[in-house]
């Protein structure tokens, strides 16, 4: 169980710096005026969170907001894995199934909220991007965790 836990953070980690660094860039570069980028931090926590980390009861700690989807996918990855194991492919579907789940639950989240109070002003029509990405980013890392440390997450 050591090894799963450790492979599962280890890729969930990965695919999350893979996820990061692509927001970093466009929320530095996006509608900026100036020749000196600035990041927008909440509004990169907020994309890469679907919104999570603008909940009131965050108060001033919104930036803990990234862990709930980084752990959770963890935490189900782990549980895959030590459920289904069934070599480097099936761990790599898994790791993009497991942060799928995240966003696809906050997709459904969104669809409910719009069914119930209106759509309001917010791309509801390009918001299945995020698990479509987010399955992608999880399949990269796990991709580059099998070929790269392979000898040292070998079940």
């Amino acid at each position: 169980m050591g090894k799963t836990v450790k492979y599962a953070f280890f890729t969930c980690t990965l695919a999350y710096i893979l996820a990061a660094i692509p927001a970093v860039i466009f929320f530095a570069t996006w509608g900026r005026s100036s020749s000196e980028p600035t990041i927008d931090v909440r509004g990169m926590l907020s994309a890469l969170t679907l919104r999570l980390s603008e909940f009131v009861w965050w108060d001033g700690f919104y930036f803990l907001a990234f862990l709930v989807p980084w752990l959770a996918s963890c935490c189900v990855l782990t549980l895959f894995i030590y459920r289904f194991n069934g070599g480097a492919r099936r761990r790599e579907l898994f790791s993009g199934l497991s942060i799928f789940i995240y966003y696809f639950a906050m997709l459904l989240v969104f669809a409910i909220h719009g069914l119930i109070y209106g759509w309001g002003d917010i791309a509801y029509n390009l918001i299945w991007l995020w698990p479509v990405c987010g399955f992608g980013f999880g399949y990269a890392a796990a991709t580059i965790v099998e070929r790269t440390l392979k000898p040292q997450v070998a079940y």
